[in-house]
């Protein structure tokens, strides 16, 4: 508790009031004005598997900034488990992720990885009026689930393999490793359909996924706000082996590059007025353009948070306006975690499992 009091002064997103009714500026409060005993929260519940899915269904605090800390009681070997929340309009997972690594830190962390700008190219800004366009006139016919009933319950599963095999992969197939990541989800995809006795005609459909890209430079690294773009990547459930998957993955995502497409949706984002940008980014992200968001996020080397070596981490998303799952991969202290939010009737809780057997056993994939 002292340590966050005594940091908040440097994290001005933690500071942020929800603007009023009408408004769309976020009022700023002192840090001696943000109470840290109304934001950090311990709660008594030994068992921590159904402890991401709780939150996803409580409200952040309301009159207050949009943000809270939850912190389990010590396991039997000494660890803990720590959640933190905030508003995605305050900040999207990067900036949340500096927030959480600076606030709990027992060492100042190194920062996160900003992005390079760079010139976007003809092909790059195409892509993105033609992922917009798709985004608008409807899902592509068989590439997407329809999206499920805002009522549906939402169900979190994860699952953790060594970074160094996925790495292994990686430089075997020259790609990266969110690649991998990637076409292995494709392949349990493709095994989970198959488990659940889907339709014939449906089961090996691939299956497009938003793939949000930060947008973070040396110049808003900690700024508020959202500072994401995306793309539109296809799944390639029907790929006959995970090699094919891995290079069907590994294609789309060297085009994104080599357009850069990230330059280039930033580039447009910043021409246009910010309503209509805002507009666009709600779009792109939007159940319309696909039922699934996929992002990847990579922590830096942070060593003890609070005494304690951390151990893996997890993005995670309450899924909102029809979303159907959000599914992330993230990489903390030589470990990669897939992590899946899904709504509860599409029962897809066994998805993070396969995927780990996938990376572990490729052979089989």
């Amino acid at each position: 508790m002292a340590r966050v009091e005594e940091r908040l002064g440097s994290l001005p997103a933690l500071r942020q009031l929800r603007p009023q009714r009408g408004q769309r500026l976020w009022p700023v409060v002192s840090a001696g004005g943000v109470d840290p005993a109304a934001h950090v929260r311990f709660p008594a519940d030994d068992d921590l598997s159904p402890f991401p899915e709780a939150l996803l269904a409580m409200p952040l605090p309301a009159g207050r900034p949009a943000w809270d800390l939850w912190c389990t009681p010590g396991r039997g070997d000494g660890g803990f488990q720590v959640a933190f929340r905030i508003h995605h309009a305050v900040h999207d997972g990067m900036g949340a992720a500096h927030d959480v690594v600076t606030l709990l830190s027992d060492n100042v962390p190194p920062p996160l990885r900003p992005v390079e700008r760079q010139r976007p190219t003809v092909a790059g800004c195409a892509a993105v009026v033609t992922d917009l366009a798709g985004a608008l006139f409807g899902r592509r016919e068989g590439r997407s689930a329809p999206p499920s009933p805002s009522g549906d319950l939402v169900r979190w599963a994860w699952a953790e393999v060594p970074e160094q095999v996925v790495q292994e992969i990686a430089r075997s197939a020259r790609c990266t490793v969110n690649d991998v990541c990637l076409a292995a989800f494709a392949r349990a995809l493709r095994r989970w359909a198959c488990r659940t006795g889907a339709r014939a005609d449906t089961r090996h459909r691939d299956f497009d996924a938003v793939v949000p890209m930060s947008t973070r430079d040396g110049r808003s690294g900690t700024a508020l706000g959202n500072h994401l773009v995306a793309y539109r990547l296809a799944l390639p459930v029907s790929a006959g082996s995970f090699e094919e998957a891995v290079d069907r993955v590994a294609s789309q995502s060297r085009a994104a590059r080599s357009h850069r497409r990230r330059d280039a949706a930033r580039r447009l984002l910043e021409l246009a007025p910010t309503a209509v940008g805002a507009w666009a980014s709600r779009v792109m992200v939007g159940p319309g353009a696909a039922a699934m968001t996929a992002s990847s996020l990579t922590f830096p080397a942070v060593g003890s948070c609070l005494g304690a070596r951390l151990v893996g981490a997890s993005m995670f998303y309450n899924l909102a306006g029809g979303m159907r799952s959000y599914l992330s991969f993230t990489r903390a202290q030589g470990v990669v975690r897939c992590a899946l939010a899904y709504r509860a009737s599409w029962g897809a809780g066994s998805l993070p499992a396969l995927w780990r057997h996938i990376i572990v056993r490729p052979s089989t994939g």
